[in-house]
């Protein structure tokens, strides 16, 4: 791909469009790609497939890759917090609401959390890198 920044890999297609973009991941949920945005030259763009929908996040770089305060060391760590968090906020934000309107224990003397099976839970959402391939 031509103009490709040296901080984004095969994630990254170019200045295509967003309905090119919304194509390209609609065959995988949780399937991502990355790229320049026709409105605004040289401004980045995440393109992100979630329930069943494509997203799209102004990207930036600073040393780091981000699209709001956190900031990460890859895109694919990005990717994976952002879906962890979409998910959290489209799955569980209704629970989430009632828990702190309604607890259900005035008091909690001893609680036993296996953190384990929590992040492997959280970590476990598929995600897939839509690559672009060279053609020969």
């Amino acid at each position: 791909v031509e103009n490709r920044p040296k901080y984004y890999g095969r994630e990254f297609h170019g200045m295509i469009s967003r309905e090119e973009a919304d194509q390209l991941l609609s065959v995988a949920e949780g399937s991502y790609l990355i790229r320049e945005s026709q409105r605004q030259p040289g401004t980045y763009t995440l393109a992100l497939r979630f329930g069943n929908q494509t997203r799209n996040f102004r990207l930036y770089y600073d040393g780091k890759h981000f699209v709001g305060e956190k900031r990460f060391e890859s895109i694919h760590d990005l990717v994976t917090d952002g879906l962890i968090t979409l998910y959290i906020e489209t799955k569980a934000a209704e629970y989430i609401a009632k828990m702190t309107i309604n607890p259900i224990y005035e008091h909690i003397g001893y609680t036993t959390l296996n953190r384990e099976n929590v992040f492997q839970n959280l970590f476990s959402i598929p995600h897939t890198v839509i690559v672009k391939l060279s053609t020969l």
